[in-house]
């Protein structure tokens, strides 16, 4: 049956139930099921002997992971489709990390607090676990480290993609606002030799930089961008505007623009929602709002809040990603 077969009441029936994907993918993920699917195909047997599960719902688990299209069944034995083996870790592409946290308690207990979201216009995420999302990781790295891991793998791959997309062989310096602990910079400095950097973030997250050999060309400031940012040739935010509401980012934007001269470039990297199909662009734009109040942006948005800073969006440059980079100057 085709998604134009399917009724209406079952239609609802599927989306209301959407929680369950969520929940099978993360047993599968948690359990090992998927890891041991990495090189081969294996039966219901030793699936459940090898990660001690109980075969019974093991078996009614596969069926639904079958009928989401994770997991393939031949010959009585289970494999991967192209689809489920984006759930390895390790691999280009991976989104092991987004799902190891999507499962667990605060990420679940603040979607279950949209409607908060809904009346007051506030994150969910305060509310379900009594503290905001950044101060709630720092008290508990068991949730933290992973969050931070998966930060980092979100940035490596980024990291490859952005120099493909934008020339930076024209210019002296770079500062990368907000840079965390430096990956995109390095990616951006390893693929531009006469290029140098400024990796700006608060002094807590610079101090364990992943520069590498990178250091040499790198010059390290701590501060807080909405007092204000260094000057460069390139500023460049990552992922910044889209934790903050049009508030906030104009007010990161100001402290920007203060530091601009009429040559300096400012690289916003985002995601710009498409329209009402991009799926992935309007679920994190809810997450966003769910976990920090903030928000993903339409082209139209984006050029509404530049021209609100007083700046000018010249292009909108496609990656090999979701991301995009958004060029603008004074």
């Amino acid at each position: 049956m085709d998604k134009q077969q399917i009724p209406p009441n079952v239609k609802i029936w599927q989306l209301g139930w959407g929680f369950a994907n969520t929940n099978v993918i993360y047993a599968l993920v948690k359990s090992n099921v998927i890891e041991q699917l990495r090189e081969s195909a294996k039966t219901l047997e030793q699936l459940s002997s090898e990660c001690k599960l109980n075969s019974n719902v093991l078996f009614r688990i596969l069926r639904f992971a079958i009928a989401i299209d994770l997991i393939a069944l031949s010959n009585n034995q289970y494999s991967l489709t192209e689809t489920g083996r984006f759930l390895l870790k390790d691999i280009p592409g991976t989104l092991y990390g987004g799902m190891m946290l999507i499962g667990t308690e605060p990420w679940q207990k603040s979607w279950n607090n949209l409607l908060h979201a809904l009346t007051t216009g506030e994150a969910s995420f305060d509310i379900a676990m009594g503290n905001p999302f950044f101060d709630f990781l720092n008290k508990h790295p068991e949730y933290g480290e992973p969050y931070n891991k998966w930060m980092t793998t979100v940035t490596i791959m980024t990291s490859k993609v952005i120099p493909e997309a934008y020339d930076f062989s024209n210019y002296k310096t770079v500062c990368d606002i907000g840079g965390g602990q430096g990956l995109l910079l390095k990616g951006i400095l390893t693929q531009n030799p006469k290029l140098n950097g400024i990796l700006y973030d608060q002094e807590s997250v610079v101090k364990d930089h992943l520069l590498g050999e990178m250091i040499n060309r790198t010059e390290i400031k701590s501060g807080n961008f909405f007092e204000s940012v260094p000057t460069a040739d390139i500023l460049m935010m990552k992922s910044v505007l889209h934790d903050w509401d049009d508030t906030k980012s104009l007010q990161i934007l100001d402290t920007c623009k203060k530091a601009m001269s009429q040559n300096t470039k400012l690289l916003i990297i985002e995601m710009v929602i498409s329209g009402s199909s991009d799926l992935m662009g309007l679920c994190y734009d809810l997450h966003m709002q769910v976990i920090l109040a903030g928000k993903e942006r339409t082209e139209d948005e984006f050029r509404i809040l530049f021209h609100k800073a007083g700046l000018k969006l010249n292009r909108i440059i496609t990656t090999k990603s979701p991301m995009k980079i958004l060029e603008v100057t004074l």
